[in-house]
């Protein structure tokens, strides 16, 4: 019994200290604007794989690799320990942690990134589109109050 008390702390510092530096600007900033940098190369229309998506995922793994380790070494944790725990603990599977372990994944497997790098294109020209109509909208609404 003591020693699934201690398991359950140990998942909770864990747990707290993935949420923290996951939130941290950090750990998004630099993440969200290699995204939204490289996002628009990925032509959703395409099932092939083109080199440069290799060279591009290559650098985005190394760029989760290197946030990951040096927020690790702040907390003085070794990167294959943390890995390690995170597995044992299963925290993999816990909602509160799907963000990150999403971007872990996509630094590791190639398609769950391209596919990452896609839904983010794809989101990016809804929203463009969102705000063209909203703006030829607008555009209608003063002409028609001008001709009133």
């Amino acid at each position: 019994m003591a020693e699934e008390e201690v398991a359950a702390v140990d998942h909770t510092w864990l747990v707290d200290m993935v949420l923290g530096f996951m939130h941290s600007e950090n750990w998004n900033e630099p993440l969200q604007a290699f995204i939204v940098e490289h996002c628009t190369k990925f032509d959703n229309f395409q099932d092939e794989n083109k080199h440069e998506y290799v060279e591009i995922h290559m650098e985005f793994k190394n760029l989760v690799d290197s946030l990951l380790t040096a927020h690790l070494l702040e907390v003085d944790i070794d990167p294959e320990e943390f890995e390690r725990k995170i597995q044992e603990s299963g925290l993999n599977e816990d909602p509160r942690l799907q963000q990150i372990v999403g971007q872990l994944m996509a630094a590791e497997d190639f398609m769950v990134f391209k596919n990452m790098m896609i839904d983010r294109h794809q989101a990016l020209q809804s929203e463009a589109e969102s705000n063209f109509h909203d703006v030829g909208a607008s555009q209608a609404e003063a002409e028609a109050l001008d001709y009133a």
